[in-house]
């Protein structure tokens, strides 16, 4: 199934929000296909964390329409101030279907690496946790973290931390995971071990929206690229078009220091 023919996971329409008098996101058209990885970037102050976050309501819009597998999580109009027509109880239960990894890793200190990740399906979803701890010590294994099981997240690194992180996320099975700026906390010579549990991630097919930085993994991973600035999409398109290739002045500046490590990155683009 190419791009084309994979149905819609995601569909933000017009998205609005604003803090107070400051309009951070100005009607945010966004759609992302299955198994598509779509990079946000933009510098600070751009709206793509804030959009992100609006994906799963941890930002609630001004107004505008999300959907998630064609369900709306938020549908408000711009005279209803935010006031969504999707009743709560749909909300928390489409909002499930969605997996976020935070710049923090907000594990659980009291608890052990597999009771972090068991938490959520045996609380939130009522799972069977002898089939719960099944799945996570299966996603331990994928995250090269299977001997860590029963220590603190205290005894992990940060790059460690993050991989479980990740794992906890993927333990509820969402259909749609979101990363904000996952390597933006961690020692240099931690980075390279979250983004290649990511790219494995992507490679099996899971459909994602990722907040970075790091403009090179942006360039590995990505399906497409989405370019912010002043809450507005500028840019849309594929990496070798927007990193190699930018036709927008303030793409341009964006990716100056992009360029400097091109000729680093060509043989990536020859390869696909």
């Amino acid at each position: 199934m190419n791009a084309d023919q994979a149905r819609t996971i995601l569909e933000l329409e017009g998205i609005h929000l604003s803090f107070g008098r400051k309009e951070i996101l100005r009607g945010v058209d966004l759609k992302v296909r299955e198994g598509e990885v779509v990079v946000l970037i933009g510098a600070s102050g751009s709206g793509k964390t804030s959009l992100l976050r609006c994906i799963n309501l941890l930002n609630t819009p001004r107004s505008g329409r999300i959907a998630i597998n064609s369900e709306p999580i938020f549908e408000a109009g711009p005279t209803d101030n935010g006031i969504s027509k999707v009743a709560p109880t749909e909300v928390n239960r489409i909002r499930a279907k969605t997996g976020m990894v935070f710049q923090q890793f907000n594990l659980f200190p009291h608890m052990t690496i597999l009771e972090n990740i068991m938490e959520g399906p045996v609380i939130v979803k009522r799972e069977t946790p002898s089939e719960v701890e099944t799945r996570a010590r299966a996603l331990l294994d994928q995250m090269g973290l299977a001997d860590h099981a029963s220590k603190k997240p205290a005894q992990l690194s940060g790059g460690q931390q993050q991989r479980v992180a990740i794992a906890r996320a993927l333990a509820m099975r969402p259909t749609l995971m979101l990363f904000d700026e996952p390597t933006s906390a961690l020692d240099p010579e931690l980075v390279g071990e979250v983004l290649k549990a990511m790219v494995e991630l992507a490679r099996s097919g899971m459909t994602m929206v990722v907040v970075t930085h790091e403009l090179g993994f942006a360039f590995e991973i990505a399906n497409r690229i989405v370019f912010l600035d002043g809450g507005v999409v500028v840019a849309d398109g594929s990496p070798q078009q927007l990193l190699l290739h930018p036709d927008h002045p303030r793409l341009k500046g964006f990716v100056n220091r992009f360029h400097e490590t091109a000729d680093m990155l060509r043989p990536f683009l020859e390869a696909k």
